[in-house]
């Protein structure tokens, strides 16, 4: 089978959980012998070149994805245009295409076997985002939602905010490489609590490093992560006399060893529409603790505590997880065995033959 994925951002250049789902699922069907082709950007270079079996297509150059925390339109539309140069849909089988940036999922629209895969649907939150603007963005996410195609969500969340608006979306999730962590030996020093996303205000990290401010003697705590908030949030640790490290995004497997030696894995956005590095943090034995919000489908998905989105809730649920650490490791390790990538590549391989 020949198979195209679309999605700007590519990994390992850009680690986001949408373009790890794609190179997961991608390079595990190019190993059973199905062709295999990303179109993105070309944050390579201006050559295609085949990584890991799967044929990378530089759709445009690499252009910042980000304005000010949030995502550039300019770039979706370059992409866009720069795709239907690139991509002839007839030569392929089947199209999975990201949908966000929403301007791709109309130029694959032709193809007669598409995949549409949300990550997330955001309804009326365009308005909280964009303002004004956010009538724009609604506008277009409806428009791709009502393109035909098959309809792939990542989490039930999701899958449910979708119908709502009369779209009915099968649920594979993202997927963990239990394999790959289990031979990852754990690090010589560990934390009390690790964070790692990127440092945007969605992500909710001032309300870690306010609960942080409210526990006895100062838990050791590692911000793994760049963006836009990360001086500000510096700032605000040293303010709050935290006993927090600030490091930029580190290689997988030195996060992951890291999160071997660690007790819990905090997430206090109220927004995700998945959080891979949850159920990975799960696969080291670590709980997570998440925020109880409907547009928060980790609270679905990890093993941890759940509480209310204030720093007293979030401050008691981090001290009680830590406490528990060691009976939940195995119900934690056990959740994320659900999720591995090889039973989520072999059902997507189901969808895109059916």
């Amino acid at each position: 089978m020949k198979i195209a994925f679309v999605y700007d951002a590519v990994y390992p250049w850009v680690k986001g959980g949408a373009e790890r789902r794609v190179f997961e699922i991608g390079r595990r069907l190019a190993e059973e012998g199905h062709e295999v082709y990303w179109f993105g950007l070309g944050w390579w270079g201006d050559s295609e070149i085949e990584y890991s079996g799967i044929r990378l297509i530089p759709c445009f150059k690499p252009v910042g994805l980000y304005s000010r925390g949030k995502r550039k339109i300019s770039e979706a539309i370059l992409f866009a245009a720069g795709l239907s140069k690139k991509i002839r849909l007839s030569n392929f089988d089947v199209v999975d295409c990201q949908v966000f940036p929403y301007f791709p999922a109309i130029v694959c629209s032709y193809h007669h076997n598409l995949i549409l895969t949300w990550h997330e649907f955001w309804g009326d939150y365009w308005m909280e985002y964009l303002g004004y603007f956010g009538h724009f963005g609604r506008a277009v996410e409806r428009v791709v939602a009502a393109i035909e195609s098959r309809h792939v969500s990542v989490s039930s969340t999701t899958a449910r905010q979708l119908l709502e608006v009369g779209v009915e979306a099968e649920v594979v999730p993202n997927g963990v490489d239990m394999e790959e962590i289990q031979h990852i030996k754990p690090a010589k020093k560990g934390y009390d609590v690790v964070f790692a996303g990127r440092l945007i205000r969605e992500k909710g990290v001032d309300l870690l490093l306010d609960a942080l401010s409210l526990i006895p003697d100062s838990p050791r705590c590692l911000i793994v992560g760049d963006g836009p908030e990360k001086g500000r949030l510096i700032e605000k640790s040293e303010r709050l006399g935290l006993n927090c490290n600030f490091r930029d995004f580190m290689r997988w497997e030195d996060l992951i060893s890291v999160m071997k030696s660690s007790k819990v894995f905090a997430l206090p956005s109220m927004r995700e529409g998945f959080s891979i590095v949850s159920l990975e943090a799960n696969a080291c034995g670590m709980p997570v603790v998440t925020l109880n919000h409907p547009k928060n489908a980790a609270s679905e998905i990890a093993c941890g505590v759940v509480c209310k989105a204030d720093p007293s809730s979030f401050a008691a649920s981090l001290v009680e997880a830590m406490d528990r650490k060691k009976r939940l490791r195995n119900r934690c390790v056990k959740n994320a065995k659900k999720y591995e990538w090889g039973r989520i590549a072999g059902k997507m391989l189901e969808i895109y033959s059916g």
